[in-house]
């Protein structure tokens, strides 16, 4: 499966805003699932799409170093020419979610994110599917206290001869990338439990 890691910190690229609000749609608005796990199967993007909502669990369970901001699904014939001759399949599943630390400190520093990326891009590179997969690293705004800072938006794109297949695929995309997330978060955990312990003395 093709990974493309991408830097998108320029002015004029996409942000993310926490919390976020749409403002045609006061419906629509940043729910922390991370807290609050059972309004996962509310969203009607996990309705439409199961495995979205599998992936926002694992991602959002208590204790991982992660948790998500926002996220969407689609299912398309609207293909680039790329996508036509790399994949030869008329039908796309395509999906995305925010990624952040749970961490406010790690939130803040770019060089985690590339490095979070490349171990994404690492982990599965492997993995066999008609998808491909861009970690796309940019800024985000942490409200109230108005910090910049950054996240990952992780898009999927799966295909297939119908739009059954191209949802497989797509759902097989996002389980494969959150097993790669799971085992960065094992990985993370544990240097972060070897670290002296920095808490004042009694």
């Amino acid at each position: 499966m093709r990974v493309e890691v991408l830097k998108e910190i320029d002015p004029g690229d996409d942000t993310l805003e926490i919390p976020w609000a749409s403002p045609e749609n006061p419906h629509l608005r940043y729910v922390d699932l991370k807290a609050h796990p059972a309004l996962i199967t509310q969203l009607e993007e996990c309705r439409r799409f199961p495995p979205l909502a599998d992936f926002l669990r694992k991602v959002n369970s208590m204790g991982s170093s992660f948790r998500t901001a926002k996220c969407d699904v689609w299912a398309t014939t609207e293909l680039t020419e790329d996508e036509r001759v790399d994949f030869q399949l008329p039908f796309k599943t395509g999906s995305y979610v925010d990624l952040l630390f749970d961490r406010s400190e790690f939130n803040s520093a770019l060089g985690y994110h590339l490095q979070l990326g490349e171990k994404l891009r690492q982990a599965l590179a492997t993995f066999h599917a008609s998808a491909q997969v861009e970690v796309s690293v940019r800024r985000c705004l942490f409200h109230p206290e108005e910090r910049w800072g950054y996240h990952l938006t992780l898009f999927t794109h799966a295909y297939g001869a119908d739009g059954d297949e191209a949802a497989r695929e797509g759902g097989r995309a996002l389980d494969a990338l959150g097993e790669a997330l799971a085992g960065i978060d094992q990985i993370l955990r544990q240097a972060l439990a070897a670290l002296p312990d920095r808490s004042p003395s009694s």
